[in-house]
Parts: C-alpha cells; sequence; structure tokens
C-alpha cells in the first residue's frame, strides 16, 4: 500500500459578529440614575447630536447602569426620562450653555458617555462630571476665537465662490465683526433670537454701500462667507435624516427651523437691498471665476483651522477635523464628476460619516458630532441655499429649478449620512473589541 502523503488544510476564519446591545453593569439603579440621564440627554441635545442617536446613546447608558427597561422620548429640545419604579417621568428643556456648540466641551460630554458605559462612573459622577463641562471656561479667550471665525470666513469665500484676495480679506474682516456679535450677545434673550437676521441685515448693508463705492466688485463673495456659520445646513441635513429614519416629530420639526432660518437671513439681504437701493443684478449676481487646483484645498485648510479656534477644539483635534473635511470635500469633487452637482453631496456626506465615526476611536480625535457640523456647511446646501433663495426672490438668474436643486443637495446629504451610518455599524459589529470603536 502506498503511504498516504501530506495533508495540507487550508486556514478557515470565523467572522465573529459582536453584538450592539449594552451590557448592564449595574445589578440595580441608582437613585439619581434618572437625573443624570436627564441631564446627559440634554447635554447631548445642546451639542447638536440628533434625537434618534442621544435615545440609543441613552438607552445604553440605562442598561449599563441598572435600568434596562427605562422609557425614554427625546425631541430636538425636550427629553423625557422614566424609570420603572419612579413615581414621576422627569423631562428638561435642553439649552446651549454659553450661546453655541463648543467642541471641546462636546467632547467632555462624549467622555462621560464612555465613561458610563464603561461602568467606571456612578450616576452622581456623572452628574458632577456635568456640572463641571456645563461651568468649564473655554479653552480659547474671545478675541482668538473672533479671529478664528475670520478664518472660516475667508476659507469658505475661497472654496465655495472662489473669491479674489481683496473679497477674501473683505470675508475675513466682516466674519471677525459676526463672530464677535455671536460671542458678546447673552444667550436666551431677544437680541439671541434676532441675531441672525440683525447680522444678516447690518453685514448687507455694509457690504451693499461699499459696493456702490465700487470697492466690493462681487457683493456675495464677500456677504455669504461671514454668515456661514448662521447657516441651518446642519439642521436642514440632520432633519431630512430624521425623517428618512421616520423620527416624524423631530425631523419635521427640524426641516420648519431651518427653513425659517434660511428665509430670515433672506430677509434680511432683501431688505439692505431695498434700502441701498443697489439694483438685484448688482448685488445677487454670482459669476464664480474658475478655480485653480490648489485653491480650495487651502481654503479648506483655512476653514479647518478658523472652525477649530472659534469653536475651541479639543487638544490635537485639529488633525482630525482637517482629514475629515478634506476627505469630505473630495468625496464632493469625486460626487461632482460621478453623478453632477445636486448629487454630489452623498459621496462627501458619505466619506465624512464613515471617517468621522473611525476616527474619533483614536486618542485624541474628537467626537463625530464635532467633524460633522463644520463639514455640513462646507458640503453645499447651506450657502448655495440662501443664495438661490435671495435670487429667486428678486427674479436675478433664476432658475425654475434652483430650490429643487438644493433640496435635493439636501436629501443626497441626508441619505449618504444615513448610508455612511449603516456601513459604520456594520463595520462595528466585526471590528475587534481593542479597536475601541464606538457604537452609534
Amino acid at each position: 500500500m502506498r503511504a498516504p502523503g501530506p495533508r495540507f488544510h487550508l486556514p478557515t476564519f470565523r467572522l465573529r459578529r459582536r453584538s450592539t446591545e449594552a451590557e448592564q453593569l449595574v445589578e440595580s439603579p441608582s437613585a439619581q440614575l434618572q437625573e443624570f440621564l436627564v441631564r446627559l440627554g440634554s447635554a447631548l441635545l445642546a451639542i447638536g447630536t440628533a434625537s434618534r442617536d442621544i435615545q440609543g446613546t441613552l438607552k445604553r447608558v440605562a442598561t449599563a447602569l441598572g435600568s434596562p427597561r427605562a422609557t425614554l422620548i427625546v425631541f430636538p429640545t425636550l427629553i423625557f426620562v422614566g424609570l420603572p419604579g419612579e413615581a414621576q417621568t422627569r423631562f428638561d428643556v435642553a439649552e446651549a450653555s454659553g450661546g453655541e456648540v463648543r467642541f471641546d466641551r462636546a467632547a467632555h460630554v462624549y467622555a462621560v458617555v464612555d465613561r458610563a458605559l464603561a461602568g467606571e462612573i456612578t450616576a452622581a459622577q456623572g452628574i458632577e462630571a456635568l456640572d463641571a463641562i456645563a461651568s468649564a471656561r473655554p479653552r480659547f479667550n474671545r478675541l482668538v476665537r473672533i479671529i478664528g471665525h475670520g478664518f472660516a470666513s475667508a476659507g469658505v469665500a475661497l472654496v465655495l465662490l472662489g473669491a479674489e484676495t481683496t473679497s477674501m480679506l473683505y470675508a475675513f474682516a466682516l466674519g471677525m465683526l459676526v463672530g464677535a456679535a455671536k460671542l458678546f450677545v447673552r444667550p436666551g434673550t431677544y437680541a439671541a433670537i434676532l441675531l441672525p437676521v440683525a447680522t444678516a441685515f447690518a453685514l448687507a448693508l455694509t457690504v451693499f454701500l461699499l459696493g456702490r463705492t465700487v470697492l466690493i466688485d462681487e457683493p456675495l463673495q464677500v456677504l455669504v462667507p461671514p454668515l456661514v456659520t448662521l447657516l441651518p445646513g446642519a439642521v436642514l441635513t440632520t432633519g431630512i435624516q430624521e425623517l428618512a429614519a421616520g423620527d416624524m416629530v423631530a425631523g419635521s420639526s427640524r426641516l420648519v427651523s431651518g427653513i425659517a432660518q434660511l428665509g430670515f437671513l433672506a430677509i434680511g439681504i432683501l431688505a439692505a437691498m431695498q434700502i441701498t437701493g443697489v439694483p438685484a443684478s448688482t448685488a445677487l449676481l454670482s459669476t464664480q471665476p474658475p478655480l485653480g487646483a490648489i485653491q480650495p484645498w487651502l481654503g479648506v485648510l483655512l476653514f479647518s483651522v478658523g472652525i477649530f479656534l472659534y469653536y475651541c477644539g479639543p487638544r490635537r483635534s485639529l488633525y482630525f477635523l482637517t482629514l475629515v473635511l478634506l476627505v469630505a470635500y473630495g468625496g464632493q469633487l469625486v460626487g461632482t464628476f460621478v453623478m453632477g452637482n445636486v448629487f454630489s453631496g452623498f459621496f462627501g456626506a458619505l466619506a465624512l460619516t464613515v471617517l468621522a465615526y473611525l476616527v474619533q476611536a483614536v486618542r485624541g480625535a474628537p467626537p463625530a458630532v464635532v467633524c460633522f457640523l463644520p463639514a455640513f456647511w462646507l458640503l453645499v446646501p447651506g450657502a448655495t441655499g440662501l443664495i438661490r433663495l435671495t435670487q429667486t426672490a428678486t427674479g436675478v438668474d433664476f432658475d425654475a429649478s434652483s430650490i429643487p436643486n438644493v433640496l435635493g443637495s439636501i436629501v443626497s446629504i441626508a441619505l449618504g449620512v444615513l448610508v455612511g451610518t449603516a456601513l459604520y455599524r456594520q463595520l462595528y459589529t466585526i471590528a475587534p473589541a481593542r479597536w475601541g470603536l464606538r457604537l452609534v
């Protein structure tokens, strides 16, 4: 008989999927858990996290800290938390402390979430941590933040409108004025409520008057970029995203709010145009010059630095923020080549979402929400929507498809976020635990 030859066995790989359900780490909930969940949900709402994401996060935290049967209802500005055995349901109204979202505060809030999910803090310690976060001073002083807002404005002028050097300098100066107005207006007052329309009116009045003296050739190149942080691009996109996910109350309220805010900005610009008497054909006509190969990428870098300074990015977060913005802009350019301008945002949002969720696991990287907000301003719909709305209202450069195209851009970006989130969740389930990916 012949001796059997050597046998070769191909290695087998078994793909083990991780569960997306939270593990209960505490046997029974503490007396402070309900208050902690309410306070944590309010903090997440205040930093701009989508309602559906907050509900999932709070559910996992409640499970980890001993109450898997917690009842949670989250709206864009209101949160309800009920626990079994509690006599009443607690609720809280979300309001951004200090006026605007700060990226350093957002990073600290998500650090509290991570520690709670790991069972490293109790509910009482979580409440103390949230109190400390709310009272913490910004990383940068007001002067640095104002200069940062000017940089962001100049970067947008270069990326979206192809502004020349002179127009960029005007956009930088006016961007600093807008940044100062936002920082010095007290949150929650009528002045804060009227700030968008008042700022748009005052800025347009200044730009149109300078345009009459031929100091500014392209008013839109100077006017729109300083208003970028007032544009509701993120609100509109998140609203569409929530509607697509079946969260009709949160989605519709965000969508109406974003459209109203865009309308207020447009009314401020139109009122200034009527007062100055500048012809609409001069004030609102946009003739974007052709961009070179390097200019828009330099604009993204300038925008990233400005956003980092103004919103007080956490330490070392500038590198990750810049990387995500460059990838988002590059994805949009690829989308423009493949599918045209209307649907280009899908590719940018898809790349942005996956990368932002992946890099937040790296030490020193900011939470994904920090990268989403500036990226939504950089991706087309915010500035483009304001330009098209004002132009359509005055009949300048009128195109019957302009408004549907803007809506199509918003929908495509929202779909990109949804697809990117679904793809990341699949990556999370097959990635090793040592990667430290955060479930969304």
